[in-house]
C-alpha cells in the first residue's frame, strides 16, 4: 500500500539505525516503498521480507529485487514461524482490514516478531478502492486508545502545516474531492528493551 512522504521520518525514527543481520517483515508491502527506504536510509544489510495480498505488487517487486523474500497471502495469518523476524512494519495497512482482522494482524505481528513492531494508520479518512485494487478500500477506523490498550507508544503526525490544510480544504470543496489524509497515528511496540537489542 502507499503512504504519505511525511510519514517516512516518524516511522524510521522508531527503528534502529543499524539493521545489519536483522530480519525485517514489511506486512502489506505494496509498491515496496518501505523496503526501498530501509535499504537507502538505514545502515547494514537486513534480510527484508515483503508480504502482500495483491499479486500485481509482488510481480513488480520481483523485478526490482528490493526484498530478499516475497510472500503472497491475506493477513492475518502471517505465514511465518513464531519469533522468526526481528522487526515488523505494518504501515497504512490496518485501515484496509476490519477491526477484528486488524486486531488479529497485530496479534500475529506480536507472534512472529522478537524486537519491535511499528504500525501507522490515517486518522478518520475514508477511501474507496484505487488502482483497480479492492484491498485499497478503508474499512475500519483506528484511534490512539486502540493502540494504548495494546501497550503501543503512539505519536500523531500532522501531514500538512496549517496553510496547506486551508488550501487543501478549499481545493476539496471547489472540486468536490474526498478528504485528504491530514493526520496519521504512528505507533510502536517494543517487545524487548533497547539494551537487549
Amino acid at each position: 500500500m502507499s503512504h504519505h512522504p511525511s510519514l517516512n521520518f516518524h516511522v524510521l525514527s522508531f527503528m534502529p539505525n543499524d539493521l545489519d543481520y536483522r530480519v525485517v517483515l514489511d506486512a502489506g508491502c505494496g509498491f515496496g516503498e518501505w523496503g526501498f527506504l530501509l535499504r537507502t536510509r538505514k545502515s547494514g544489510l537486513p534480510y527484508l521480507i515483503g508480504l502482500d495480498v495483491w499479486r500485481s505488487h509482488l510481480e513488480k517487486l520481483c523485478l526490482i529485487k528490493v526484498y530478499d523474500e516475497l510472500l503472497y497471502g491475506r493477513i492475518p495469518p502471517i505465514p511465518l514461524k513464531n519469533k522468526s523476524v526481528d522487526i515488523s512494519l505494518a504501515c497504512e495497512i490496518l485501515e484496509h482490514l476490519s477491526k477484528k482482522m486488524g486486531l488479529g494482524l497485530l496479534a500475529e505481528l506480536e507472534r512472529v516478531t522478537k524486537e519491535l513492531i511499528v504500525v501507522s494508520v490515517p486518522i478518520n479518512v475514508s477511501q474507496e478502492e484505487i488502482y483497480g485494487n479492492p484491498y485499497e478500500k478503508h474499512v475500519s477506523k483506528w484511534l490512539l486508545r486502540d493502540f494504548a490498550q495494546l501497550n503501543y507508544e503512539t505519536r500523531v503526525v500532522n501531514v500538512f502545516p496549517k496553510t496547506l490544510r486551508i488550501v487543501d480544504g478549499i481545493r476539496r470543496f471547489v472540486f468536490k474531492l474526498p478528504p485528504t489524509i491530514t493526520h496519521l497515528i504512528v505507533a510502536q511496540k517494543l517487545l524487548r528493551s533497547r539494551s537487549e537489542v
